[in-house]
């Protein structure tokens, strides 16, 4: 048996995310940092509907909401700082939602202040393409 040198988790993840397309964010501003309960509802389903991992739905939708963002991301000052730094991100689109998914094993080159594990979901008002 060949193994990987990757976790069977992380495997269903890498595997989910390469199924999903690469989303570019043109308003960054747009960025909704305090979903309520019935938005983070509707993205959780279309995370499951794309084929989501089980495993990380939950704590996905938990990073929805900043009072769990990355510490450079935690304000709105600190995101007005480190905006320019955003478009490194590699964002994949939630289908048919104006919300991207960030994960961890895309963004490893990004400082570790902003990313967490195994990633996070930010949704916009408006300006995902």
């Amino acid at each position: 048996m060949g193994s990987s040198p990757l976790g069977n988790e992380d495997e269903e993840i890498v595997r989910w995310t390469s199924r999903l397309t690469m989303a570019r964010v043109s308003r960054w501003g747009g960025m909704i940092s305090t979903p309520d309960a019935v938005l983070q509802a509707v993205i959780k389903r279309a995370l499951t509907e794309s084929g989501c991992p089980n495993s990380i739905v939950s704590q996905l939708m938990e990073n929805s909401h900043e009072r769990h963002w990355p510490r450079g991301l935690g304000s709105l000052e600190t995101r007005q700082v480190n905006r320019r730094q955003y478009e490194n991100y590699v964002c994949k689109r939630i289908p048919g939602k104006q919300a991207v998914v960030v994960l961890a094993c895309d963004n490893r080159h990004m400082d570790s202040d902003l990313i967490v594990d195994p990633g996070l979901v930010m949704i916009f008002a408006h300006g995902v393409e």
